[in-house]
């Protein structure tokens, strides 16, 4: 992949369900740090940088040696942020990247390997403008949970919906599938897309992905096997600290 691809992570403090989390350890490492760690092993990524409005993670990330981007403070999305992030970098470094992959700073459970494999379609096919990782659920619990983004999917593997609620139904929730925040973005389909105003269940579900879906457009899915969990919560951290190792 001789691509010209860079990752973004986005990153607040003033999350609604758990203010701070970036900052938050998980075996002696910021989450933010840690998930830094992870997407740099990525061979076929270029540049890391992390997106924020907040001061103290700006300082956080160049104190651990992070590219670190501030941002408005106004984004309602993280797709927005890196946006906005990608185009003051360029401007910056005065080169343009071809891919850019958002990687959810609240995924620490990902792995580099994940970011491969989500970038394929992009390489293999010039008509894939995004894709997006995402894998089974594996207890009622989870399919339950609004925290836990789930997706139904057309036979070509494209997205239908994304949805907080439990979708296709809860009698069959072992055949469901959630959202893993590592979605690939060509270039101008991101900056397109943060033209674009936001739509309605974009905002009654608070998702990113539905925005492309209500416009007409494809989100192509990647399926991975790895069992991942993002912190939305206190209780969140507190079990990724439990089945998580050093990195």
């Amino acid at each position: 992949m001789k691509n010209k691809i860079i990752a973004i992570i986005p990153v607040r403090m003033g999350s609604s369900r758990f203010y701070g989390k970036p900052l938050k350890l998980i075996h002696g490492i910021s989450m933010v740090n840690r998930i830094f760690k992870i997407v740099s092993k990525s061979k076929v990524i270029q540049k890391v940088l992390i997106a924020t409005p907040d001061k103290i993670i700006f300082d956080h990330v160049k104190k651990f040696g992070g590219i670190p981007v501030m941002t408005s403070n106004k984004h309602k999305r993280a797709s927005d942020r890196c946006s906005e992030a990608l185009k003051k970098f360029e401007k910056k470094i005065k080169k343009k990247y071809e891919i850019v992959v958002m990687v959810q700073g609240d995924e620490p459970m990902i792995n580099h390997k994940m970011i491969s494999n989500a970038i394929r379609p992009l390489i293999k096919d010039k008509t894939t403008h995004i894709s997006n990782v995402c894998s089974r659920i594996k207890k009622q619990s989870d399919f339950k949970n609004k925290n836990t983004i789930k997706v139904v999917f057309n036979k070509k593997n494209d997205a239908l919906y994304f949805s907080r609620e439990p979708i296709p139904n809860q009698k069959i929730f072992k055949k469901a599938y959630k959202q893993v925040c590592i979605i690939p973005f060509r270039r101008k389909f991101l900056y397109d897309y943060s033209k674009l105003k936001p739509t309605e269940l974009e905002i009654r579900e608070s998702i990113d992905m539905n925005r492309i879906l209500e416009y007409g457009k494809t989100v192509k899915l990647v399926f991975s096997n790895k069992e991942t969990y993002p912190v939305d919560t206190l209780n969140d951290l507190i079990k990724v600290r439990k089945i998580t190792n050093k990195i």
